[in-house]
């Protein structure tokens, strides 16, 4: 996909890109028996320093339930199935509100071990929680390929490579797959992402204080 929107080449008709955050261990249990049985594969992307473990890294909500993520043999089996595997920080915080520094650690370390772990570039980056600012994304460029956003829509040929915009799987219902090109549920998209972002001005998806929307403040962590 990014080598088309690079080209700014139209994409063949009814592509989909599908892609997995976190690095669930459902990913590898369910997912991938799934998708092989109709030929397809997908992009995950990885918390790198929780593989193996569990999602309760720091700032997880209390209420979020405990699941156990991908073991890096798992995340290798994956990419030698053809999957992607996709670096999504070490340790999963709001890259905002964490400094230059840190960022620069989080992207670089999570990207060179999943090269180290699996051979594999991880040439796309997953934004913890969506969050970035114009700082964040110049980081990310330096290392990767392109960005995937919590931003809520389709993917163009005019689309920006690091605010790849998704949409959750919870919208994608068989009356949304047949609408998919139309106006109305393109409409619906877009009051869908309108709602969301007025709603992180208000709270944040991580436990602690603090606006998405403000730059980072403090000395780089």
């Amino acid at each position: 996909m990014l080598g088309w929107l690079r080209s700014g080449a139209a994409f063949p008709a009814k592509t989909v890109v599908l892609a997995f955050d976190d690095g669930y261990r459902s990913v590898y249990a369910e997912a991938w028996p799934r998708l092989a049985a109709y030929g397809f594969t997908a992009t995950v992307f990885l918390v790198t320093g929780y593989c193996g473990r569990d999602n309760r890294w720091p700032g997880q909500p209390a209420h979020a339930p405990r699941l156990p993520l991908l073991s890096w043999a798992e995340a290798d089996k994956l990419a030698n199935a053809g999957w992607e595997l996709g670096a999504h920080t070490c340790t999963h915080p709001p890259l905002p509100l964490v400094g230059a520094a840190r960022v620069e650690q989080e992207v670089a370390e999570s990207q060179a071990a999943i090269q180290a772990r699996t051979g594999q570039a991880a040439a796309v980056f997953a934004y913890p929680y969506g969050a970035r600012n114009a700082a964040v994304e110049a980081i990310v460029a330096q290392h990767c390929a392109g960005a995937v956003s919590t931003d809520m829509g389709l993917v163009t040929a005019t689309g920006h490579p690091y605010r790849l915009a998704r949409i959750d799987a919870y919208y994608w219902r068989p009356q949304a797959i047949t609408a998919v090109n139309s106006p109305v549920f393109r409409g619906y998209l877009r009051l869908r992402d309108a709602l969301r972002k007025l709603r992180r001005c208000v709270y944040t998806d991580w436990q602690g204080s603090g606006s998405l929307s403000r730059p980072a403040s403090g000395p780089a962590a």
